[in-house]
């Protein structure tokens, strides 16, 4: 497992300067527009590097480093594909918004209809079926709500990297396999955050965002029965807050504001905290931290052996990221007062 981790970073560090140079040769850049934070040319198609360095340490893993047999996670990893193959096609053509759902409705649906799917929580059995629906919501909202949280350097990598390595202990620690592939892919995505630490050289793009969001949904898929698979999707709620909320936070000022779910604008946490005052390293490096310390609350709560006591944890924890929310949403409303609008959170036009 060492050897494919540090393959995975090695691949990724020679692959993501080579998209780079193809990025530049051929104009290949992310649009500016005044959704968008950044500024100048920089290429988005930093997905590639993750995904090819993941996908050949994962093979040189499974077929040359050990006897496991991986063919039972076909389908995650089909759907894997189409994700990342539809964020690819988006960043060079800009799909349209809901043609991009319907794509993330057929990957969503070929993992939910797998055995691999949700199937209790804490200790309640699900109905297959409601279990495979919770799976498929569970899927299309992470994948959109990493795509959504990708705004500043490093900050949806960052986020990422930390959700899956700390699934990746949490999987070792109740001896599921999987969690070798957890750190696979942090050792892939290592590797691009070298390029993409501020200023940037390269942006995940689509292609990249979305395939993380993908992964970090059914990572805890692997896991199947066992203690963890009783409280699994409380810690994966509590891993995943910050983007969650953030995209929850979204649909709710779309829906209140009478605009499309596809519609952008330029309200979501990244941009309040930068419009409040912080720069934006400064407001990534404060998202990374509080990332932090809810990966050590998830890890924290696997070595109580008093179930209510670490749902308690559990609970405080997500209600501190509420709070946090709603503290920077109040602000930041008074910051906008005070200045008269002085961030535009216009809502942009479909695409």
């Amino acid at each position: 497992m060492i050897i494919a981790v540090g393959c995975a970073f090695a691949i990724s560090l020679i692959v993501t300067p080579i998209v780079i140079a193809l990025c530049k040769k051929y104009n290949w850049y992310d649009e500016v527009d005044p959704r968008k934070i950044h500024k100048g040319a920089i290429p988005r198609l930093g997905g590639l590097g993750v995904f090819v360095a993941f996908i050949v340490a994962v093979l040189l893993y499974g077929y040359f480093l050990t006897d496991s047999d991986i063919r039972f996670a076909m389908p995650i990893f089909m759907g894997g594909l189409i994700i990342f193959l539809a964020g690819v096609i988006d960043d060079f053509l800009n799909l349209r918004a809901r043609l991009k759902f319907v794509i993330q409705i057929i990957a969503s649906l070929i993992v939910a209809i797998s055995p691999l799917y949700v199937k209790q929580f804490f200790g309640i059995d699900f109905p297959p079926l409601l279990g495979r629906v919770l799976t498929f919501c569970w899927i299309i909202g992470l994948v959109n709500a990493y795509n959504l949280i990708d705004g500043l350097d490093w900050l949806c990598g960052g986020l990422s990297f930390l959700t899956m390595l700390t699934i990746g202990f949490l999987l070792t620690f109740y001896e599921v396999d999987a969690g070798k592939l957890c750190f696979i892919l942090c050792g892939a995505l290592a590797g691009f955050l070298v390029f993409n630490k501020p200023p940037a050289k390269i942006f995940l793009g689509d292609g990249g965002s979305q395939t993380l969001g993908y992964f970090i949904a059914v990572a805890p898929l692997f896991s199947t029965d066992g203690d963890f698979e009783e409280h699994k999707m409380l810690v994966m709620f509590l891993l995943v807050s910050i983007p969650v909320t953030d995209v929850i936070a979204a649909v709710w000022r779309r829906k209140r504001d009478h605009r499309s779910f596809f519609s952008a604008d330029r309200a979501h946490i990244h941009h309040k905290l930068v419009n409040i005052g912080f720069s934006k390293t400064t407001t990534v490096f404060f998202l990374l931290f509080l990332q932090v310390m809810i990966c050590l609350s998830a890890l924290g709560s696997v070595y109580m052996k008093n179930r209510h006591a670490m749902v308690v944890l559990l609970e405080i924890s997500l209600l501190f990221v509420y709070l946090f929310f709603i503290t920077i949403h109040y602000i930041n409303r008074a910051v906008n007062l005070k200045f008269h609008g002085h961030l535009d959170a216009a809502p942009q036009e479909e695409h």
